[in-house]
């Protein structure tokens, strides 16, 4: 939950460091479980694609992870300009999820939110 509107609205300009095709990347969810399962996660909307550059930054994040480790790429249906101010993250929809185990990515058999992610690896935590 965001607490403060006014400095979460604040445009971060990072142009002087690109490079070529080089430039930074941000995360928008860290999630580390008891056992030390990490899970990452950027969101998009519908419309948004998760690029070449950011989905090896987050590869490499999560391969690099001494334990277990996946990333999520998620969607969501929220616009701005429609009115929406908020975008609840666990009713989102994950289209992706890299597997370090497997070091691939790959698509849920079935529409999977957020919350069923993180609570599947609760439950294993609990085993």
């Amino acid at each position: 939950m965001i607490n403060n509107w006014e400095y979460h609205s604040l445009y971060m300009d990072y142009s002087s460091m690109y490079s070529g095709t080089d430039h930074p990347s941000d995360i928008d969810l860290f999630y580390l479980g008891k056992d030390g399962v990490l899970i990452l996660g950027e969101i998009k909307n519908e419309r948004g694609e998760l690029m070449r550059g950011q989905r090896k930054i987050l590869e490499l994040l999560a391969d690099g992870w001494s334990k277990d480790a996946i990333v999520l790429f998620i969607q969501h249906d929220k616009y701005y300009q429609d009115g929406d101010r908020v975008v609840n993250v666990p009713d989102c929809e994950v289209k992706e999820i890299y597997y370090k185990s497997l070091h691939e990515w790959r698509r849920p058999r079935k529409p999977t939110t957020v919350r069923e992610i993180i609570d599947f690896y609760r439950r294993k935590e609990r085993r």
